[in-house]
Order: C-alpha cells, then structure tokens, then sequence
C-alpha cells in the first residue's frame, strides 16, 4: 500500500477517535451547546422571515425566542394541570386495577402459581446446595440489623430542589445561547467558513447549505408528522374515553421526535391509563388496538412517504448512530442522533479524506450493480449472481441489464486478471456462471417483434480469444435469435483458416468479434486485417463490450476501413444488426471486393 496513503487514514483515524474522546469527556460543556445550536436551527426560519417583513434582526430575535418560550410555558402549563388532574383521580383508579388484576388471577392463576411454586422450588433447591456456613453459626452472635435513614421528605427536598435548579440553569443557558447565535448567525457562519479554510469555501460553502437544507426538510416533515400523529391519537383517545386526551395528545407529538422510545412511550402510556380507569376491559382493547393501528400506519405509510428519504440515510446506519449517540450524551443524544448523522453524511459526500462517513451512513448502496455481481461471481454464488440481474432487470430491459451490470462486472473479471489480482481458475470459474447467467437469461427473455428478412442474414459470432469473450457471442446470438435472425458461433478454439475459407465462399454477410475486457487491440487489429484480406463482402463488427474510450479512438486503432464497424454495448450492436439487415440482400448482388492489404495507422 503506498506510504502517503497508509498515512493520511492513520492520521484520519487518529483524529477520529480523538474527537470521539473530546465528545464523551467534555458532555457537560458541549450538550448545551448543541442543544442550543439545535434550537437555534429551528429557530432560524421563523427569524428569517420576520426579517423579510420588515422587523430589525434583535427585534425579529427577540419577537421569536419569546414567542416559543410563551407556547412552551403555555404548553407546559396546560400538561401540568392535566397531570395534576390524572393524579388527583388515581385513587379512584385502585378499584379498577384490583378487578381486572382478580380476573387475570381468575382466568390464568393456576397456570402462573404452577410455575412460581416450580421456581420457587428450584430455587430453595440451590440455594440449599451451595449454603455456607453462617455467622450466627461460628460466631454465636445474632446479625446486627443495619436500618439507612433517609432522612425523610425534608432530608430528600434539598437534593430536589438541587436538580430542578440545575435543570433550570441548564435550559437557561440553553436558551441564552441559541439567542445569541440567532443574533449573530451571518458573524457565527462566516467565522466557521474562515475556519475551515478561505482556500476550499466552495467545499464548505456546499456542505453547509446541503447540511442546512436536509436538516430543515428532516425537522419539517417530522413536526408534520408528528402533529398528524399527536392530533389523531387525541381524537381518537376522546372518543373512546380515555382520560386527559390533550396530555396524551401532545405528548405523542413531543416524543416523537425521540427515536425508538418515544414512540413506545407515547402509545404504552394512555393503554395503561385506559386500563387503570375503566371498569371492564373494552375500553382498553379498543385504545390498545387504535394506537397500535395509527403507530404502525404513521411508521410504514406516512414517514417513508414523507421524511422517510430526505436525510439520505440508511436505516441501519441511523439506528447505529442512535446508539452511539446516546452511550456518548445520553437522552439528549438520542435526541440530536439524527441531525447530527445528516451532518456526518454530508461532511463525508463533501470532503474525500471524510469519504468513508458517506460509505458507512448513506442510503444508496455502497457497491454498484456490477461491483455486487463481480463479488458474488468471485464468491462462487450463482444465486446471489442471478438476484442481482433479476433485481435490475425490474427497472430496465434484458438488454439493458446485460450493458449495465454482467458486461461490467465481466470486465472488472477481466482486468483483475490482466493485473494478476485474479488467478487463471477462478477466471475460467467464472466464466462457467457467467455462461449459466447468460442461459437463466435466454430462458427469461420476452418474446420480441420479428424483423422481416432477418433470417436471411448470415451472421457469425466470433470470440476474439477465449471462453470469456464467448460469453458475449451468446448474448448476441440470443438476442438477435429473439429479434428473427439465424446467427450462428464458432467456439473460442476455432481454426481461423476455416473461418477466412468461409468467408471468401462467401457464406457469411458479416462477422462480429466479440471482446470482454481488457482489449487487446493488437490481437483485434491483426484479427481484422486477415478478414480484410479475404476476396469478399463482408463486413466486421468489433464488439468491444464496456470500453469506455470513444468509437473514433477505438477505430484509429484498428484497421482503416469502411467494412469495419466498432460497438461497445448489445444495445449499438443490435442496432447496427437491423440496420445491416435492411441492406444485405443488396451487398450479395454486387461484386466481392478484391483481397487488398488495409493501409497500417501509424
């Protein structure tokens, strides 16, 4: 591996795992931060467009900060008293949970006091087995009972008011801080461009506003959706009944927005309410039954449909990152685990040395098709290799499934060899699966409209060297069978001779030379020029399947000739046959061309 290389991931690496130490040792200094940063970015919209009413920016600031901070209060105002009710009405609930509880014992008590009584067995069981030596028994002293004072309410209410203080303070500063960054948002983006670099703005320029516009579609869709959610979930608790709706109303719009757990949360909590506070058990069943229902139809029809692929990630890399955000800031983690996933994803599409984030978070696919089907051919997987052609072949023709992905992933066979990253058997292995694709596909391909006069084209399919050219013979002669035409294939240990004998008699009309990459221009050109020199009219179709260079190119360097066609996908070759067919009949009326030595390119 080259040296600069091995060192530019170690350094990278290196600066990773160092970030990772800074993020989990300096929690207590970068929450609020981010939290504020947060809420600044959600902030910023409403901000923007009091600006563009006319409102100075403190003004526009300072308009919006009190406006949340006015519906949170209010909010919050509105679910404390709602939960004071809830409280105040929970004795009432005891008889309630008694009947149901004596109803469950009634109709499952056997069963579950059978399996206690086994348990409690087995453990009495070992518990007597591995019994040491008491103290009481070697000492003759009774145990002396230890009783913690907890010191009562009065002994706990410092410790409370202790943490609702320093909760307040830190949503205080959280506050004051996305104030700030709200009022000097210009200041605070222009310092972070200069910081990363005036040379590379384009770079930074791009991230920021790709990571700025993901975000902002991430966060409106899911308020969008949270609000359907939350405002359903409240109808539908009222009208069943169960108590203080808005409480579970809003709470099933706030904790969505914590992944994995506050959906569970939002729905677990009213059926428990619903079981508490209603006598028989229809209340209950109905709850459970209508929010199971509205959750797995916000999870699998209105969140794929509307944010489900605005952030660009995976859903395994997202649930990954959760996890990892919320080991290293715990809940406000899980909180911030998708925004900040959007922002890795988008510093890894922007910058290279970062290149991996973007492999490891984005949504598409890290291997292309014909990088999938080249590995499941190296890895002996006929099944897997035919799933990967079927699973293109829903979104494209056989024809154009057959340019995309196995001609390319031949090819990458191919030039592994050529580089001596692939030995000679598992090249010829391949061939063997890839032959076996190449049948899967003539049986799965549809019937097609008949060209008039085809049939009466004679066409032969010439491998250039081997068995692995020969794989692309058979698609053409597939493909044109399907079309009407009668071609017909020399096997990779042809004897030339016989082929040039055949074409001065004059029993082909035209000759294609199938090549899978690497080409071998020389080997072509040599090929090309023994046909040429056949007294005949043939003409010679070079197939150079996946080359990326350009046709003129690939003609300078093959012989000079009019009768000397270049292709590089089946789709162009299957073209040119039909277009061929519409003047062949007329080429076997003329005259042969004389033998004649094509001129040599320099």
């Amino acid at each position: 591996m080259d040296t600069k290389l091995l060192s530019t991931r170690a350094t990278t690496w290196f600066v990773l795992c160092s970030v990772v130490l800074v993020l989990y040792f300096a929690r207590d200094f970068l929450l609020p931060v981010a939290l504020a940063v947060f809420v600044a970015f959600v902030l910023a919209p409403a901000v923007r467009r009091l600006e563009r009413v006319g409102l100075p920016r403190l003004a526009a600031t300072i308009a919006t900060t009190v406006g949340v901070g006015a519906l949170v209060a209010g909010l919050g105002w509105i679910l404390a008293g709602q939960v004071n009710d809830f409280i105040n009405e929970m004795p009432e609930y005891r008889a309630n949970v008694r009947a149901k509880a004596a109803d469950f014992r009634a109709t499952f008590g056997d069963t579950f006091e059978r399996a206690n009584s086994t348990v409690r067995d087995l453990s009495e069981d070992l518990s007597n087995r591995g019994a040491a030596v008491t103290p009481l028994a070697t000492t003759g002293q009774p145990p002396v009972t230890v009783i913690a004072n907890d010191g009562g309410t009065f002994g706990s209410l410092p410790d409370t008011l202790g943490s609702v203080v320093e909760l307040g303070a830190v949503f205080a500063l959280v506050f004051l801080l996305a104030f700030v960054i709200l009022l000097c948002w210009e200041d605070l983006r222009d310092r972070l461009l200069a910081l990363a670099g005036e040379h590379d703005l384009l770079s930074t320029t791009r991230a920021a506003d790709d990571a700025s516009a993901r975000v902002s579609s991430y966060l409106r869709r899911q308020l969008f959706v949270n609000g359907i959610h939350g405002i359903t979930m409240g109808l539908v608790l009222w009208w069943i009944g169960v108590p203080n709706p808005l409480v579970w109303g809003l709470l099933g719009v706030v904790l969505r927005f914590v992944p994995y757990l506050g959906p569970a949360v939002s729905t677990l909590a009213p059926i428990l309410v619903s079981f508490a506070s209603s006598d028989g058990w229809e209340q209950t069943w109905l709850a459970a039954g209508a929010l199971i229902g509205l959750e797995l139809i916000t999870n699998n029809v209105l969140e794929p449909r509307i944010y489900g692929a605005c952030t660009g990630i995976s859903p395994f890399a997202l649930l990954v990152s959760t996890a990892f955000w919320t080991w290293i800031w715990g809940p406000i983690g899980l909180v911030l685990a998708a925004p900040l996933s959007v922002c890795l994803l988008v510093l890894g599409k922007r910058f290279s040395t970062l290149r991996f984030l973007d492999l490891l978070f984005r949504e598409e696919p890290a291997l292309s098709q014909p990088s999938r089907l080249h590995h499941r051919l190296i890895a002996n997987d006929p099944y897997e290799a035919w799933e990967v052609l079927r699973d293109e072949r829903t979104r494209s023709s056989w024809v154009e499934t057959a340019d995309r992905v196995l001609l390319p992933a031949l090819g990458m066979t191919g030039i592994a060899h050529a580089e001596n990253r692939m030995d000679g058997d598992t090249r010829a292995r391949i061939a063997v699966l890839a032959h076996g694709l190449v049948d899967e596909i003539d049986e799965q391909a549809p019937a097609t409209a008949q060209l008039p006069g085809a049939s009466d084209v004679r066409i032969l399919c010439l491998p250039a060297r081997d068995e692995f050219d020969s794989v692309g013979c058979r698609l053409m002669v597939s493909t044109l069978k399907s079309r009407g035409f009668q071609p017909t294939t020399s096997p990779e240990n042809h004897l030339l001779s016989e082929v040039l004998e055949a074409a001065a008699r004059g029993e082909y009309d035209a000759i294609m030379i199938s090549s899978i990459l690497p080409t071998h221009f020389l080997h072509l050109r040599s090929l090309c020029k023994k046909l040429l020199a056949v007294e005949s009219r043939v003409e010679i179709l070079v197939a150079l399947w996946g080359e990326d260079l350009s046709v003129e190119e690939m003609r300078r360097r093959l012989p000079d000739s009019n009768r000397v066609h270049v292709v590089t996908t089946l789709a162009s070759a299957i073209a040119w046959s039909e277009e061929f067919a519409m003047r062949a009949r007329s080429l076997r009326t003329t005259d042969p061309i004389p033998s004649a030595t094509p001129a040599t390119s320099p």
